[in-house]
């Protein structure tokens, strides 16, 4: 879904990231609205003027984007739906949640919390250019940026209540059938189901401004948000559908042993020559009496200076265990897939304390979850384990 990001700031805890998507937005917007929008609007002034405008609505329209998720955030966090972070992408914001969220009461009012939001900044920005209104006569380049921040923050608003899955008011509906239902998995295959056809007539539209209109730069937006849309519902699906199968399974059941490990001492020629050529391993565990220490990836030797592998210690370049690279055996495996995901690791290692026990892989997830839904594509749908 998204590509690089950078963490701008954290706020309310939250870390703030932008998308490099984003820079892309941000450039389309300032030029829009300082060599278009506002040109037409309040023809005769200065480009500066018109730049400091854009720049001023642009800082706005961030802070609004940035207030409309936090909102979302700060009533996951209150009802237990831990949030990861909050990025800015090409479509506005989206706030990540660790998992799926815990029931559906939470989830409502979550989706609801950031059109709320945007609604209030929008009433916000209109009340602030009525007062400035009576200070000044005519209206000016400054009543333009607020009237401006206050259309668009309603606009948020109102598209974000459109009742299609992945939209807030997508999610306040999948809420409302997963309550009903006592099923998240079909909740989720309903509310994207309404969310595709939303999309299609997006896409429709496209066509249509295109064709009919000549639009070809506005059908192209309206085209790849319709694209979007239907591959985040779609997505969702398939999120919501693994986590209903491998969300009551422990690692400990797909852990396989079958790893040659390796030893801290060896030095990096030994490595290559006696286990890399002989055994094709990616990722070698370092093992020191029946302790996990370390491990030593393929990556990082192709990264190293093929004269020092002759005097270099495995000890030396491993990777030392932490929570991104270990989990217990009584880990979710559902959480580990998710891990994997995150951090595009192909398998994590499984420890008990210090003591390694083995790994699991991306691959074994994935395919236990192709077998399955093949065998009884019904068995996704179960009833959710926590219903309020």
């Amino acid at each position: 879904m998204f590509f690089k990001r950078v963490t701008i700031f954290h706020f309310f805890g939250f870390p703030i990231r932008a998308d490099l998507s984003w820079l892309f937005l941000s450039a389309l917007i300032f030029w829009t609205l300082a060599t278009n929008t506002y040109p037409r609007q309040m023809p005769g002034l200065g480009l500066e003027t018109y730049q400091l405008m854009a720049a001023a609505t642009l800082l706005g329209l961030i802070a609004s984007i940035i207030a409309h998720e936090v909102a979302h955030a700060v009533i996951a966090e209150y009802y237990n739906m831990p949030i990861e972070s909050i990025t800015l992408f090409i479509f506005g914001g989206v706030a990540e949640m660790r998992g799926e969220p815990s029931h559906p009461k939470g989830e409502f009012l979550m989706a609801l919390a950031g059109p709320m939001m945007s609604a209030l900044f929008g009433l916000f920005f209109m009340a602030l250019e009525q007062l400035y209104q009576m200070y000044i006569d005519t209206e000016d380049p400054i009543s333009w940026v607020l009237i401006y921040l206050g259309m668009i923050n309603f606009l948020i608003a109102g598209f974000n209540m459109i009742p299609a899955f992945p939209l807030d008011g997508g999610r306040a509906l999948r809420a409302a059938i997963w309550q009903y239902k006592k099923n998240l998995v079909l909740a989720t295959r309903v509310a994207s189901g309404l969310g595709a056809i939303f999309a299609y007539a997006m896409l429709a539209y496209a066509c249509w401004q295109i064709i009919m209109h000549d639009d070809v730069v506005g059908g192209m937006w309206t085209g790849i948000l319709g694209l979007f849309l239907h591959g985040a519902g779609s997505y969702a699906v398939r999120q919501t559908e693994s986590r209903s199968l491998l969300g009551r399974e422990t690692v400990s059941r797909f852990l396989h042993n079958q790893l040659v490990t390796v030893s801290p001492d060896l030095t990096i020629n030994t490595l290559v020559d006696q286990y890399v050529y002989k055994h094709y391993q990616k990722v070698f565990p370092v093992v020191e009496q029946g302790k996990l220490r370390g491990i030593a990836t393929l990556q990082t030797l192709l990264s190293l200076d093929r004269h020092k592998w002759h005097w270099l210690h495995v000890a030396s370049i491993m990777e030392r265990p932490s929570s991104d690279n270990t989990v217990p055996q009584d880990f979710n495996a559902a959480d580990a897939l998710d891990m994997m995901q995150r951090t595009g690791r192909e398998m994590l290692l499984v420890v008990d304390g210090e003591q390694f026990m083995g790994a699991v892989s991306f691959r074994d997830l994935v395919a236990f979850l192709s077998i399955t839904m093949k065998i009884d594509h019904n068995k996704p749908v179960m009833a959710s384990r926590r219903v309020d």
